[in-house]
């Protein structure tokens, strides 16, 4: 390794000496050698040596100069797709992660589950070209850090996963973040004793007693799976005097028998996997319900940041208002000031409180040792402002939301405090 005379703070200790340098998971004892021909920003690095880091000359590089090693990134792996045929079709919207190319820096590697090779630690994926601003077909060692907006729940790539990104999360010495670490239930338990007042009462499904006597205390529930996502495979069951109402997906079901709603359930739920909830009193509008999207990402300090809230209506006449089941988005305040009819300071307390319960409940989430970086905290809110937490969303929580609620800097924004993150927790 050939560097300037006056190259890089710290250097100089290491001068005509072997230290390690280290790039993602690959390192290599070097030599460190000076020279007052090479430029201030120029490293030289032997073939040899850039071969075993496995270290693409297209990117623009920092380096971190310790004790005991010299670090080039920063090394940033996205895990995208469950299959290279889907990122290879979604490879034009990740464009969005590098549109700060020129602060975030270093390698930004795009790849899906079936382009990790586990055993030699390598994966195939596609490596952004700053200069050309493509992404370039590579294989590459495994990065320094790790982020995943991948959607496995509710597949059968949902098991490979959750191995795949906790066996990085050690390898990587826990620089991963935006995977599910928790369920439902247990982000319910983890919350309850500090925010009850904000919680619905929940249950754990175990057999259909447990939706009877649910459903004589609170007259409407909702049933949702534990590791469920986009708004699937949820029941809302609702008593109408001797009649059970079964609202899911579009359809409705009626039930006078006992025995039809049991058999019902019993084929469609399965114990240990699901919740039942009692209802929000969420206020609806025109047939459609309504709740709230909170956004918030951990920035280049390490810091969490709220970077919008956004009203969610559902589909008129459906149970969720999942923009991916038909609803439509728009920045809260006009939700606010329109349905609500809420003076401008009344807003500006609703959103503060929305904002505070957010924070806070996510500190409560990492006292408990988890590691988040990127949330989603969908929010109800009753006629009288009372705010309820439906869902805390930290698996991938997309902030194409703030895109169709034309909020085009906040979506942007996200990404970028995404990449900004990855690259603090890679020391840069």
């Amino acid at each position: 390794m050939i560097v300037s005379t006056s190259s890089i703070p710290g250097l100089a200790v290491h001068f005509n000496k072997s230290v390690r340098l280290q790039f993602g998971i690959k390192s290599i004892e070097v030599i460190v050698h000076h020279s007052d021909s090479v430029e201030s920003e120029t490293i030289y690095l032997s073939s040899h040596v850039i071969q075993q880091l496995g270290l693409p000359l297209t990117c623009a590089y920092d380096v971190i100069v310790q004790k005991d090693k010299i670090t080039i990134g920063p090394f940033i792996g996205i895990l995208c797709e469950i299959t290279n045929r889907k990122l290879a079709e979604m490879l034009p919207t990740y464009k969005s992660f590098v549109k700060g190319y020129q602060y975030i820096g270093g390698a930004i590697l795009v790849f899906s589950m079936e382009g990790i090779q586990k055993e030699k630690r390598l994966i195939k994926g596609f490596l952004y070209h700053p200069k050309k601003n493509v992404w370039e077909p590579v294989i590459m060692p495994f990065p320094a850090v790790m982020m995943s907006i991948a959607e496995p729940s509710l597949t059968s790539a949902s098991e490979a996963f959750h191995d795949y990104m906790t066996e990085f999360d050690s390898l990587l010495g826990g620089r991963v973040f935006n995977y599910p670490h928790f369920s439902k239930w247990e982000m319910h338990h983890m919350l309850l004793s500090e925010w009850k007042a904000h919680l619905p009462e929940t249950a754990i499904y175990q057999d259909v007693s447990d939706i009877y006597e649910m459903l004589s205390r609170h007259g409407s529930i909702y049933i949702k799976p534990l590791y469920g996502r986009l708004g699937k495979q949820i029941y809302n069951v609702v008593e109408h005097g001797t009649e059970i109402m079964v609202k899911y997906d579009e359809k409705r079901a009626v039930f006078t028998n006992s025995t039809e709603l049991d058999v019902f359930f019993q084929k469609s739920l399965s114990p240990n996997a699901y919740l039942i909830q009692e209802t929000i009193p969420l206020k609806t509008y025109e047939q459609s319900v309504i709740d709230f999207r909170v956004m918030a990402a951990k920035n280049q300090h390490g810091e969490w940041e709220v970077l919008g809230i956004y009203s969610r209506y559902g589909a008129s006449g459906q149970i969720v208002s999942n923009i991916s089941a038909g609803g439509h988005t728009e920045i809260a305040r006009n939700t606010l000031k329109e349905v609500w009819k809420l003076e401008d300071d009344e807003i500006q307390r609703v959103e503060k409180e929305m904002e505070q319960l957010v924070l806070q409940s996510i500190q409560t989430l990492e006292d408990q040792g988890y590691h988040l970086g990127n949330i989603g905290v969908d929010l109800g809110l009753d006629e009288a402002c009372h705010i309820s937490i439906i869902e805390i969303n930290h698996q991938n929580p997309d902030p194409y939301i703030a895109l169709m609620a034309k909020d085009r800097l906040a979506f942007y924004k996200c990404r970028f405090d995404n990449m900004m993150y990855a690259r603090y927790l890679g020391e840069f």
